[in-house]
């Protein structure tokens, strides 16, 4: 993702990126995440929070009315 010059590199700042998406405005979303098992299988833990990260983000875009969808992909 191309996030804004202030992202801040922690999951604090990747939440509050795409919770907040004034810097890339659009009726609905769609977040493709490739070969998410490397990270998995890597990072199990990490990988954990950032799945948490997008489900509670979808609930909040859902719950404003505005689609986003949340897809992964493994090899």
């Amino acid at each position: 993702m191309e996030f804004p010059a202030y992202f801040g590199y922690s999951w604090d700042a990747f939440d509050e990126c795409i919770t907040d998406l004034t810097w890339c405005p659009a009726q609905r979303y769609v977040i493709l995440y490739d070969h998410a098992d490397i990270f998995a299988q890597a990072e199990p833990t990490q990988y954990q929070i950032a799945l948490d990260i997008f489900n509670s983000v979808k609930e909040y875009w859902e719950a404003n009315h505005i689609p986003l969808k949340f897809l992964v992909i493994n090899k």
